[in-house]
């Protein structure tokens, strides 16, 4: 059965705030620990230079929980509500290319989703190469 425009537009809305909180929680917990460990690497080797410049854990927390929540969302939406329907409906007889088929499209959605989360936040100032 296909979903009415009100599951559909519940199923994008369900997921929002979930990943609001699992991208602000793990990127918070992430960069820190990444912080942490290059000033103490800073600290015992007065010598090392970051590739980088430091980043603001906070900010770069909220992004992230921000990106996961609409970006990464919508991603999921597409693929899972109108690009992997199509693989399934086309490839039904053929189960080991269309479950290569998706296991294709699913890794390109989670690059695509690293270039553009990098690229986001390149663009806000959040990450810059030194």
């Amino acid at each position: 059965t296909r979903p009415t425009l009100v599951q559909r537009m519940g199923s994008f809305l369900a997921p929002v705030f979930p990943l609001f909180r699992a991208g602000i929680v793990s990127s918070f917990v992430g960069y820190g620990i990444a912080d942490l460990i290059i000033r103490i690497r800073r600290l015992l080797l007065p010598s090392f230079v970051p590739a980088t410049q430091p980043i603001n854990v906070l900010y770069a927390s909220i992004y992230t929980g921000l990106f996961m929540a609409v970006i990464s969302n919508v991603r999921y939406q597409i693929l899972q509500g109108m690009i992997e329907p199509v693989v399934d409906q086309v490839f039904a007889k053929i189960p080991v290319v269309k479950n290569a088929l998706i296991l294709l499209i699913r890794w390109a959605n989670g690059f695509l989703g690293s270039v553009l989360a990098i690229t986001g936040m390149r663009a806000c100032g959040l990450q810059k190469l030194k």
